[in-house]
């Protein structure tokens, strides 16, 4: 891989699963998207330990599932012990990217004001709108309800370094930034975007994003369509529910911008500007 990016590749981050059984279960479930099928898989497997067996079982699922292991990235002695003796490739995966300096490539007034008048700003009366879409955090629907952050965390955002993309983030890319990220294109599954604040995405996010990677659970992911395979903020995670089964948006040009944010310890989604 060069430059978090490998050919043909799809990304798939289970760094918080722990047990063998679940990484052969959430991988059934990514897996099983149109778009994964013939790819490289890229997996990222954290801190579990895994045995020599147990990571010949899991290279055969992938393969099972019409898909090649490419390599994985873990933090594990035993799994890259095991890794090393079944001669499978590992990789630190930076999620590094070629980009301008924040400096010299600061979002310009002309596509800040665009972002604000499509995502708006954010309200000073406590938001009363009802939630539209929900993701569950380990299955359990979440509360119906919107809150309204604690303000100095909510606007630690704003005190960031902006990374400005305008680009298609392809399958088997992995994109991260110092400070906020925003991109002008879609996010599509199998790839991923990580930023120390907020991400906006102005197209469909598809991949996984992960906003507030440095523990931020302020942080918030906007775009026109939230339809993430595996979504983080801070220190929550949560992915796709087993009842939804979109892989792939019709493009559209009448989409209502979708945000997502941390509740009592979930994330929830609600559409932005929705007069209900």
């Amino acid at each position: 891989m060069d430059k978090g990016y490998i050919e043909n590749g799809f990304i798939v981050d289970l760094a918080n699963v722990k047990k063998t059984s679940e990484i052969i279960y959430e991988l059934s479930r990514v897996l099983d998207m149109p778009e994964s099928k013939g790819k490289h898989i890229c997996l990222k497997l954290g801190s579990v330990n895994l045995s020599q067996a147990e990571l010949t079982s899991i290279k055969a699922h992938v393969e099972l599932m019409e898909s090649q292991l490419a390599f994985i990235s873990t933090s594990s002695t035993e799994t890259l012990e095991s890794a090393t003796a079944l001669d499978i490739k590992i990789s630190e995966f930076t999620n590094e990217v070629e980009a301008p300096s924040f400096e010299e490539k600061e979002v310009s007034e002309e596509t800040s004001a665009a972002l604000d008048n499509i995502f708006g700003e954010e309200s000073e009366q406590p938001v009363k709108e009802e939630i539209k879409e929900v993701i569950h955090h380990d299955d359990v629907p979440l509360e119906q309800v919107v809150h309204k952050n604690d303000e100095d965390k909510a606007n630690e955002a704003e005190s960031l370094p902006t990374l400005y993309l305008r680009k298609t983030i392809r399958s088997g890319q992995s994109i991260s930034s110092d400070g906020n990220l925003i991109v002008i294109g879609d996010v599509n599954p199998g790839a991923e975007i990580i930023a120390k604040g907020d991400i906006t995405v102005w197209g469909i996010l598809g991949g996984i994003a992960h906003a507030g990677s440095d523990g931020n659970n302020f942080a918030r992911i906007r775009a026109l369509k939230l339809n993430p395979v595996q979504i983080r903020i801070g220190e929550v995670f949560a992915r796709r529910p087993d009842t939804v089964n979109l892989p792939y948006i019709q493009k559209s040009s009448e989409y209502v911008p979708e945000e997502a944010f941390t509740y009592k310890g979930s994330i929830v989604i609600k559409k932005i500007h929705d007069e209900n």
